[in-house]
Protein backbone atom coordinates (compact mmCIF):
# COMPACT_ATOMS: atom_id res chain seq x y z
CA UNK A 1 0.00 0.00 0.00
CA UNK A 2 2.64 2.35 -1.38
CA UNK A 3 2.30 5.50 -3.05
CA UNK A 4 3.10 4.49 -6.79
CA UNK A 5 3.59 5.91 -10.07
CA UNK A 6 1.39 3.54 -11.91
CA UNK A 7 -2.54 3.93 -11.57
CA UNK A 8 -3.23 0.03 -11.75
CA UNK A 9 -6.43 -1.49 -12.68
CA UNK A 10 -9.55 0.57 -12.16
CA UNK A 11 -11.90 -1.06 -9.44
CA UNK A 12 -15.17 -2.31 -11.58
CA UNK A 13 -17.36 -1.57 -8.25
CA UNK A 14 -17.92 1.02 -5.78
CA UNK A 15 -17.53 0.42 -1.76
CA UNK A 16 -19.89 2.71 -0.38
CA UNK A 17 -19.43 2.82 3.63
CA UNK A 18 -22.63 1.79 5.44
CA UNK A 19 -22.83 4.82 7.69
CA UNK A 20 -23.27 8.34 6.75
CA UNK A 21 -20.91 9.40 8.73
CA UNK A 22 -18.61 7.13 7.06
CA UNK A 23 -19.92 8.04 3.71
CA UNK A 24 -19.18 11.83 4.41
CA UNK A 25 -15.51 10.83 5.40
CA UNK A 26 -14.69 9.33 2.20
CA UNK A 27 -16.15 11.77 0.54
CA UNK A 28 -14.08 14.39 2.10
CA UNK A 29 -11.35 12.17 1.17
CA UNK A 30 -12.17 12.42 -2.66
CA UNK A 31 -12.55 16.06 -2.36
CA UNK A 32 -9.01 16.25 -1.17
CA UNK A 33 -7.71 13.51 -3.77
CA UNK A 34 -9.30 15.98 -6.34
CA UNK A 35 -7.16 19.03 -4.78
CA UNK A 36 -4.01 17.18 -4.63
CA UNK A 37 -3.79 15.11 -7.69
CA UNK A 38 -4.55 18.39 -9.81
CA UNK A 39 -1.81 20.43 -7.61
CA UNK A 40 0.74 17.82 -7.85
CA UNK A 41 0.03 14.84 -10.70
CA UNK A 42 -0.39 11.94 -10.10
CA UNK A 43 3.41 10.76 -9.70
CA UNK A 44 4.44 13.07 -7.04
CA UNK A 45 0.77 13.06 -4.75
CA UNK A 46 1.47 11.13 -1.60
CA UNK A 47 -1.60 9.82 0.64
CA UNK A 48 -0.21 11.90 3.37
CA UNK A 49 -0.69 14.72 1.65
CA UNK A 50 -4.60 13.70 0.40
CA UNK A 51 -5.20 12.79 4.16
CA UNK A 52 -3.66 16.16 5.37
CA UNK A 53 -5.90 18.19 2.76
CA UNK A 54 -8.76 16.21 4.29
CA UNK A 55 -8.11 16.72 7.88
CA UNK A 56 -8.26 12.86 8.60
CA UNK A 57 -5.65 10.67 10.20
CA UNK A 58 -3.67 9.19 7.31
CA UNK A 59 -4.58 5.38 8.63
CA UNK A 60 -7.95 6.08 8.34
CA UNK A 61 -7.34 6.66 4.43
CA UNK A 62 -7.27 2.95 4.09
CA UNK A 63 -10.35 2.32 5.64
CA UNK A 64 -12.12 3.47 2.37
CA UNK A 65 -9.75 3.04 0.05
CA UNK A 66 -6.55 0.71 -0.43
CA UNK A 67 -3.94 2.77 -2.73
CA UNK A 68 -3.97 5.85 -4.06
CA UNK A 69 -4.53 4.11 -7.58
CA UNK A 70 -7.84 3.51 -6.01
CA UNK A 71 -9.10 6.53 -4.99
CA UNK A 72 -7.43 8.30 -8.36
CA UNK A 73 -10.02 6.02 -10.34
CA UNK A 74 -12.97 6.45 -7.97
CA UNK A 75 -12.20 9.96 -8.53
CA UNK A 76 -12.17 9.32 -12.40
CA UNK A 77 -15.74 7.93 -12.15
CA UNK A 78 -16.70 10.33 -10.21
CA UNK A 79 -15.68 13.59 -12.75
CA UNK A 80 -17.19 11.00 -15.30
CA UNK A 81 -20.56 11.67 -13.42
CA UNK A 82 -20.20 15.42 -13.73
CA UNK A 83 -19.50 15.28 -17.26
CA UNK A 84 -22.24 13.85 -18.29
CA UNK A 85 -25.00 16.73 -19.23
CA UNK A 86 -28.69 17.28 -20.50
CA UNK A 87 -27.43 16.52 -23.85
CA UNK A 88 -28.67 15.06 -27.30
CA UNK A 89 -30.78 12.18 -26.37
CA UNK A 90 -33.94 10.17 -27.32
CA UNK A 91 -36.57 11.76 -25.72
CA UNK A 92 -39.72 9.69 -24.92
CA UNK A 93 -43.15 10.44 -27.21
CA UNK A 94 -44.81 12.36 -23.96
CA UNK A 95 -42.14 14.15 -23.42
CA UNK A 96 -41.26 15.03 -27.31
CA UNK A 97 -45.32 16.38 -27.48
CA UNK A 98 -45.06 18.59 -24.06
CA UNK A 99 -44.63 22.34 -24.41
CA UNK A 100 -41.20 22.75 -22.83
CA UNK A 101 -39.73 20.67 -24.91
CA UNK A 102 -36.40 21.73 -26.52
CA UNK A 103 -35.66 22.35 -30.32
CA UNK A 104 -32.42 20.47 -31.29
CA UNK A 105 -30.39 23.14 -31.09
CA UNK A 106 -31.23 23.81 -27.74
CA UNK A 107 -30.51 20.66 -26.59
CA UNK A 108 -27.09 20.90 -28.28
CA UNK A 109 -26.36 23.88 -26.87
CA UNK A 110 -27.51 22.98 -23.35
CA UNK A 111 -25.54 20.06 -23.54
CA UNK A 112 -22.14 21.37 -24.86
CA UNK A 113 -22.65 24.57 -22.47
CA UNK A 114 -22.32 21.91 -19.31
CA UNK A 115 -19.80 19.83 -20.80
CA UNK A 116 -17.87 22.91 -20.78
CA UNK A 117 -18.66 24.51 -17.97
CA UNK A 118 -17.46 20.89 -16.23
CA UNK A 119 -14.29 20.35 -17.71
CA UNK A 120 -13.55 24.63 -16.61
CA UNK A 121 -14.05 23.71 -13.52
CA UNK A 122 -11.93 20.40 -13.06
CA UNK A 123 -9.93 21.55 -15.68
CA UNK A 124 -6.56 20.51 -14.02
CA UNK A 125 -7.26 17.00 -12.77
CA UNK A 126 -8.91 16.16 -16.47
CA UNK A 127 -5.33 17.25 -17.52
CA UNK A 128 -3.77 14.90 -15.35
CA UNK A 129 -6.19 12.08 -16.40
CA UNK A 130 -4.93 12.78 -19.74
CA UNK A 131 -1.66 12.21 -19.10
CA UNK A 132 -1.83 9.30 -16.88
CA UNK A 133 -4.21 7.49 -19.65
CA UNK A 134 -1.02 7.99 -21.85
CA UNK A 135 0.67 5.70 -19.70
CA UNK A 136 -0.97 3.11 -18.44
CA UNK A 137 -3.67 1.07 -20.33
CA UNK A 138 -6.85 0.26 -17.98
CA UNK A 139 -6.84 4.34 -17.22
CA UNK A 140 -6.91 4.82 -21.13
CA UNK A 141 -9.63 2.21 -21.21
CA UNK A 142 -11.90 3.90 -18.52
CA UNK A 143 -11.25 7.06 -20.40
CA UNK A 144 -12.49 5.04 -23.47
CA UNK A 145 -15.20 3.91 -22.11
CA UNK A 146 -16.74 7.61 -20.99
CA UNK A 147 -15.78 8.82 -24.64
CA UNK A 148 -18.20 5.95 -26.15
CA UNK A 149 -21.20 6.48 -24.03
CA UNK A 150 -20.93 10.22 -24.61
CA UNK A 151 -20.90 9.61 -28.71
CA UNK A 152 -23.87 6.46 -28.29
CA UNK A 153 -25.54 9.49 -26.67
CA UNK A 154 -25.39 11.73 -29.49
CA UNK A 155 -25.76 9.25 -31.99
CA UNK A 156 -28.80 8.47 -30.50
CA UNK A 157 -29.90 12.05 -30.71
CA UNK A 158 -29.14 12.46 -34.30
CA UNK A 159 -30.67 9.36 -35.28
CA UNK A 160 -33.81 10.65 -33.16
CA UNK A 161 -33.74 14.02 -35.11
CA UNK A 162 -33.22 12.16 -38.19
CA UNK A 163 -36.38 10.57 -37.76
CA UNK A 164 -38.25 13.15 -37.19
CA UNK A 165 -36.54 15.27 -39.90
CA UNK A 166 -34.87 17.86 -38.12
CA UNK A 167 -31.57 16.79 -39.16
CA UNK A 168 -29.80 16.28 -42.44
CA UNK A 169 -30.53 12.74 -43.45
CA UNK A 170 -27.78 11.96 -45.59
CA UNK A 171 -25.53 12.48 -42.22
CA UNK A 172 -24.04 8.86 -41.10
CA UNK A 173 -24.54 9.66 -37.03
CA UNK A 174 -22.18 7.37 -36.18
CA UNK A 175 -19.60 8.95 -38.15
CA UNK A 176 -21.02 12.32 -36.84
CA UNK A 177 -21.59 12.07 -33.21
CA UNK A 178 -17.80 10.64 -32.97
CA UNK A 179 -16.26 14.16 -35.17
CA UNK A 180 -18.66 16.01 -32.85
CA UNK A 181 -17.80 14.71 -29.00
CA UNK A 182 -14.06 14.78 -30.28
CA UNK A 183 -14.38 18.53 -30.95
CA UNK A 184 -15.53 19.65 -27.87
CA UNK A 185 -13.79 17.47 -25.76
CA UNK A 186 -10.30 18.64 -27.65
CA UNK A 187 -11.75 21.99 -27.81
CA UNK A 188 -11.03 22.05 -23.61
CA UNK A 189 -8.20 19.82 -23.21
CA UNK A 190 -6.31 22.00 -25.81
CA UNK A 191 -7.39 24.96 -23.47
CA UNK A 192 -6.52 23.43 -20.62
CA UNK A 193 -3.41 21.88 -21.16
CA UNK A 194 -2.01 24.97 -22.18
CA UNK A 195 -3.20 26.28 -18.72
CA UNK A 196 -5.45 29.17 -20.76
CA UNK A 197 -9.23 29.79 -20.26
CA UNK A 198 -12.31 30.51 -22.62
CA UNK A 199 -15.11 32.68 -22.25
CA UNK A 200 -17.50 29.56 -21.26
CA UNK A 201 -20.94 31.50 -23.29
CA UNK A 202 -19.34 32.35 -26.40
CA UNK A 203 -17.19 28.86 -26.57
CA UNK A 204 -20.90 26.81 -25.96
CA UNK A 205 -22.38 28.92 -28.81
CA UNK A 206 -19.94 28.60 -30.82
CA UNK A 207 -19.28 25.43 -30.52
CA UNK A 208 -22.80 24.60 -30.88
CA UNK A 209 -23.07 26.78 -34.55
CA UNK A 210 -20.38 24.25 -35.34
CA UNK A 211 -22.81 21.23 -34.52
CA UNK A 212 -26.05 23.01 -35.91
CA UNK A 213 -24.32 23.76 -39.37
CA UNK A 214 -22.85 20.36 -39.93
CA UNK A 215 -26.01 18.59 -38.79
CA UNK A 216 -28.26 20.37 -40.94
CA UNK A 217 -30.32 21.72 -37.93
CA UNK A 218 -31.97 24.96 -37.80
CA UNK A 219 -31.00 28.01 -35.09
CA UNK A 220 -33.83 29.17 -33.62
CA UNK A 221 -33.69 33.05 -34.10
CA UNK A 222 -30.41 35.58 -34.55
CA UNK A 223 -27.51 32.96 -34.72
CA UNK A 224 -24.72 33.45 -32.13
CA UNK A 225 -22.67 35.87 -32.39
CA UNK A 226 -19.54 35.34 -35.04
CA UNK A 227 -16.80 37.44 -33.62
Amino acid sequence: MTDSSDPGEPEPAVRLPATARGRRRRQALLDAARQVFARDGFADARITDIADTAKAAHGSFYTYFDSKEEIFVTLLRELEDELRSPGPRHVQQEEDEGPDRLEPYEQILRANHAYLEAYRKNHAIMVVWEQVATLNASVEALRREAGDRFVQRIERGIRYWQERGTTDPEIDPSYAAMALSGMVSNFAYRWSAQNADYELEKAARQLSLLWANSLGVRVPGPAPERD
